[in-house]
């Protein structure tokens, strides 16, 4: 009797050591992150009370770094009011299931901002100091690694000539900037055409974001977006965005396999 209790007793002891062990690993591999960042179209204007319930619930699979620790993915914290959410819900949910492992996001985002001067990397108090202050703060609580960065900007820069004709060189130096202080080279950048109603130099600032040429950048269409004639869009079309971020970063990744269909 004692013989067979103490080889339960070690049965034991070993399922609690491979728990142990499967945590610290958890906890010593990098985790997969992605920036988002942006205005207001990424801080979101969607409406909680409307999410599906797939995307009203927790992620507990996909982290969201609020500037002090991780906690799992879930509205009515990853934008200004708890009652709104931007693209990074359907994104999160979307992005994981396509690698297949935990994720974490980073998001920093402003709206009425511009690309010329509130982030530019050269002025101390930048929007892009501020979310580089954030990453170097993540860096801190675990292992990570900068897979990829989502953008939702440029409306404000279509209210300038100066600002709009400048567009492409800002963004290319942009995800340049981003690339070293991230301290990752070969981060994918997925930026979301602009569609601003009635600005007299938005074609400049879209033409600049199809004809980026930083290498390994995509651009996704936001023109098909429910309540793209406005300028933020519906609940619906944040989702829609945010699958079309993931679907993009996928494949600019090199992953494989094409996306799922679907919502």
């Amino acid at each position: 009797m004692m013989v067979r209790c103490l080889s339960m007793a070690g049965k034991a002891v070993g399922a609690i050591l491979l728990m142990v062990g499967g945590m610290a690993a958890a906890e010593t591999n990098p985790l997969q992150v992605v920036v988002c960042a942006g205005q207001s179209n990424m801080q979101g204007d969607g409406q909680v009370s409307e999410l599906p319930a797939y995307l009203a619930a927790p992620q507990p699979d996909v982290l969201f770094f609020d500037g002090r620790e991780w906690s799992p993915l879930a509205p009515g914290k990853t934008a200004p009011s708890p009652a709104n959410f931007g693209p990074e819900l359907s994104f999160g949910k979307r992005f994981q299931a396509l690698v297949g492992e935990n994720i974490g996001l980073i998001k920093h985002s402003k709206g009425t901002t511009n690309l010329a001067v509130d982030r530019n990397p050269d002025l101390p108090a930048s929007l892009y100091q501020q979310l580089l202050a954030k990453v170097r703060t993540a860096r801190q609580t675990r292992p990570l690694e900068i897979v990829g960065m989502i953008w939702m900007q440029g409306e404000r820069d279509t209210t300038r000539e100066d600002w709009a004709e400048a567009y492409r060189d800002n963004l290319e130096a942009l995800i340049a900037r981003a690339r070293k202080d991230f301290q990752s080279p070969g981060m994918f950048f997925v930026a979301g055409r602009v569609n601003p109603p009635n600005r007299e130099w938005a074609p400049l600032v879209r033409a600049a974001q199809e004809h980026c040429s930083a290498p390994r950048y995509a651009w996704i269409d936001c023109d098909d977006l429910a309540g793209a004639e406005n300028m933020h869009y519906g609940s619906w079309g944040y989702i829609t965005m945010g699958n079309k971020f993931a679907d993009a970063l996928w494949k600019g990744m090199g992953e494989g396999a094409d996306p799922p269909s679907g919502d």
